[in-house]
C-alpha cells in the first residue's frame, strides 16, 4: 500500500501503540476520567478508547476508581492509573555521594537510600551503583519485572570529541565511560542517562502543585551552573545532549578572582565557592554551607554578592533567550543560601518577562532543591513508556519502539 493511500499493518500497530501511550498519559496527568470526559480531551472514537481502556484494565496498568452520581443518563465509571502496575529507580551520583530513590507509577517515593564514598573510579563506582538498586529493590519487595527503569543522573561529562578541552575536577576517568551499558547490564533493567540540571527541572515540574508551568527553566548550582530547560512541556536536550550548559557562557564584565574574563562557572558554581574559601570543594556540604552562611562568612558573603550579580545576569539572558514562564533556582546549595540568592538577584533587570500581570515570580527558589535530580530522575522511565512525545527524546536510550508498556 502506498503512503498516501492509507496506513499498512506497521502503521496501524504504531496507531494502536501511539493511541495507547496518549490514553495513559492523560489518566496519569488529569485522571480519574470517564471514558467520555477521555473523548472529549483527545478527540478519539468512543469504541477506540473502549477497546485500548479494555486492555488497560485487564493487563492491570489502570484501575476503576468510581462512578458518578446525581447525573441524568447512564453513571459514568471512572479510571486511574494503577500505581502498583508499575515502578522505577532515580539515581543520582554527584562526587563523593550517590542518591536512589524507589517509585510507583505515580510517582510516590517508597524507597530512599543514600551512599558516600569515593566516585572517582566508574568502574568501582558503577558496582556500587549496581549493588544500590539491587539493595533498594529488594528493601521495596517489588520483583524486578515490575520494574520500568532507572532514570540515572549525573553531571554533564564531555567527551574527548569536543575542540575546547572542559575538565571538571573528580570525573577525568569517566571521560568515555559507558555508564548507563555497563550498569544496565549488571543489574539487567533499562537504564535512561540525563544530566543532573535536566533531571531537576523534570521534577520539579512533574511535582508542582496546581497547574505545572508548560515553559519554564531551572538554574542548577553544582559544582559548575547548568539549567534545565523545558519547552511546551518538554525538556530540551540540543543537538548533543548539551542544551543548558551554560556555565560555559562568557562573563559580562573580566573576573577578578581568575585574573582573565572568564565564564559563568568561574563565579557561580561550588567550585568557586571552594576557591574563595581555599577548601576542597569535596569539604563543602550543605550543612558546611548553611553554618557559614548562618555566622555570615565573610569570604561567603563576598561570594554571595558576586553570584548574585551573577545571576542576576544570566536571569536576563535566559528570559530573553527562552521566554519562561518563570526561571527556578535549585542545586547542592542550602536552602537558606539559594533563597539569599534570589533576593539578591532582585530587581532583575528589565527584559520581556517583566510584564504587569504575572501567575509565577519571574526567579523564585526551586521545591525540590537537592532532591530535583533524583525525583527527575525516577520519572524517566514511567514518562519515556508512556507519553508518545516525551519518549522521542529518548528514543537512542530506549532502541526499538517495542517496549513492556505496547504490548505486555
Amino acid at each position: 500500500m502506498s503512503a498516501t493511500s492509507g496506513p499498512d499493518g506497521a502503521g496501524q500497530a504504531y496507531s494502536r501503540i501511539y493511541n495507547r501511550r496518549l490514553i495513559f498519559e492523560l489518566l496519569h496527568q488529569a485522571g480519574p476520567l470517564s471514558r467520555v470526559d477521555i473523548a472529549e480531551r483527545i478527540g478519539l472514537k468512543p469504541q477506540t478508547i473502549s477497546g485500548i481502556t479494555r486492555e488497560l484494565l485487564n493487563q492491570g496498568l489502570i484501575q476503576e476508581v468510581g462512578k458518578s452520581v446525581g447525573q441524568r443518563g447512564q453513571p459514568q465509571t471512572y479510571l486511574a492509573p494503577n500505581p502498583e502496575a508499575g515502578y522505577s529507580l532515580g539515581m543520582h551520583v554527584d562526587r563523593g555521594h550517590i542518591s536512589i530513590v524507589l517509585g510507583d507509577l505515580l510517582l510516590n517515593v517508597t524507597k530512599r537510600m543514600e551512599w558516600d564514598g569515593d566516585t572517582t573510579d566508574p568502574v568501582q563506582t558503577t558496582a556500587v551503583m549496581a549493588d544500590l538498586v539491587e539493595a533498594a529493590i529488594t528493601a521495596g519487595g517489588i520483583p524486578k519485572n515490575r520494574i520500568w527503569g532507572i532514570g540515572l543522573v549525573l553531571p554533564t561529562l564531555n567527551a574527548d570529541t569536543y575542540e575546547a578541552e572542559m575538565t571538571m575536577p573528580g570525573w577525568d576517568l569517566w571521560r568515555g565511560f559507558d555508564v548507563a551499558g555497563t550498569l544496565g547490564t549488571q543489574v539487567a533493567l533499562p537504564v535512561l542517562l540525563e544530566n543532573d540540571a535536566t533531571a531537576a527541572a523534570v521534577g520539579e515540574l512533574f511535582s508542582h502543585p496546581g497547574t505545572a508551568p508548560r515553559n519554564a527553566v531551572l538554574i542548577y548550582i553544582g559544582y559548575g551552573t547548568g539549567a534545565g530547560i523545558v519547552v511546551d512541556g518538554m525538556p530540551m536536550k540540543g543537538a548533543r545532549g548539551n542544551a543548558g550548559e551554560l556555565g560555559l557562557l562568557p562573563l559580562p564584565a573580566p573576573c577578578a578572582d581568575t585574573g582573565g574574563a572568564g565564564v559563568i562557572d568561574d563565579q557561580l558554581s561550588l567550585h568557586a565557592i571552594a576557591r574563595l574559601l581555599q577548601r576542597p570543594s569535596e569539604e563543602l556540604t550543605p550543612d558546611m554551607l548553611g553554618t557559614l552562611h548562618a555566622r555570615r562568612d565573610s569570604n561567603l558573603m563576598r561570594w554571595m554578592e558576586t553570584a548574585a550579580q551573577t545571576l542576576r545576569f544570566l536571569v536576563a539572558v535566559v528570559e530573553t533567550a527562552f521566554d519562561p514562564e518563570t526561571i527556578f533556582l535549585g542545586g547542592v546549595l542550602p536552602p537558606s543560601m539559594l533563597s539569599a540568592l534570589v533576593e539578591r538577584a532582585y530587581p532583575l533587570l528589565p527584559s520581556l518577562s517583566a510584564v504587569r500581570e504575572r501567575d509565577l515570580p519571574r526567579l523564585v527558589v526551586a521545591s525540590l532543591l537537592a532532591d530535583g535530580p533524583v525525583v527527575g530522575g525516577m520519572t524517566l522511565p514511567i514518562f519515556v513508556n508512556t507519553q508518545p512525545d516525551f519518549r522521542h527524546l529518548y528514543i537512542r536510550q530506549v532502541g526499538s519502539d517495542e517496549r513492556p508498556f505496547d504490548h505486555r
